[in-house]
């Protein structure tokens, strides 16, 4: 994709930082809500990212006692997965 004349380096990196929804805005805003299929490499990564935040998890459960601060601790690292999956998606382009 080309990116649009109007739009600054930074709106052709990041969507957010754009200031009108342009045609190159919305490809790059439909590029990252579509479906994209793994990669065997990607595969892999993602597989070694959900085990060590597992095993986080493990370590915490087993050592920190119960509590809002723990759930807020197994939460982060939930999100920190979740926030994982786009990034391996696209290759930190988001």
């Amino acid at each position: 994709m080309q990116p649009d004349s109007s739009m600054n380096k930074q709106e052709t990196q990041d969507f957010n930082f754009a200031t009108e929804c342009t045609p190159a805005v919305a490809a790059l805003v439909d590029d990252a809500f579509e479906y994209h299929p793994w990669k065997d490499r990607q595969i892999m990564a993602g597989a070694k990212v959900r085990s060590v935040l597992a095993t986080a998890v493990k370590v915490i459960i087993d050592n920190v006692p119960p509590g809002p601060d723990r759930s807020v601790a197994i939460r982060k690292l939930r999100e920190a997965r979740m926030d994982c999956n786009p990034a391996i998606t696209h290759g930190g382009k988001y």
